[in-house]
């Protein structure tokens, strides 16, 4: 709670230029690849409210997502490796765009697939850049939705720590019938 706090203010002060500042941070996590944004969604629904806070998260990661994939192809263009033989790259080139798309999408809705993973593996495959965006965009829009709702409830707790036992554990409920179906 003490990080969410802390990077609302850290947001606000920057006034005008939030949304902004906001947008370039999201980029830097994505092309970083390890840094949760968690902590930014929330700030931003605190900062901006439920609604722009939301857009400005699922936007900035968006965004962020396809520097990161700009950012991997042209790493891997200069790699003096061939990752074009790796298997589950020649089998993923194989298929369609539909079904590149569909495994995308897959990957960005599965909550133990890192975001980086699923970027590196579009760019690795040398996914078309409008394709990787659209289905990243509708892919990140569950999960920017549940961590922005969690922020929010968790900053403003006195008032909404229902919503928040009610969203954690939807989650929770979730998780154990996604587990179960795997056994």
């Amino acid at each position: 709670m003490l990080q969410l706090e802390i990077a609302a203010e850290w947001l606000r002060e920057f006034g005008v230029w939030a949304i902004l500042i906001s947008l370039f941070i999201n980029i830097i996590i994505s092309v970083v690849g390890v840094l949760p944004s968690l902590f930014l969604s929330g700030a931003n629904v605190v900062v901006f409210g439920p609604v722009l806070g939301f857009f400005v998260s699922v936007i900035g990661e968006t965004l962020g997502a396809g520097a990161a994939y700009i950012v991997y192809r042209w790493g891997l263009r200069k790699w003096k490796g061939d990752s074009h033989s790796w298997k589950w790259v020649k089998k993923l080139q194989g298929i369609s765009r539909k079904k590149q798309a569909i495994v995308l999408l897959s990957a960005r809705l599965a909550p133990m697939v890192p975001s980086g993973a699923a970027t590196f593996a579009a760019s690795a495959v040398q996914m078309r850049l409008l394709d990787f965006l659209f289905v990243t965009l509708i892919g990140k829009v569950p999960t920017i939705w549940i961590e922005s709702m969690i922020g929010y409830d968790l900053y403003y707790i006195q008032e909404r720590y229902v919503n928040l036992i009610v969203t954690l554990s939807m989650i929770l409920i979730i998780y154990i019938v996604l587990k179960t179906k795997d056994k």
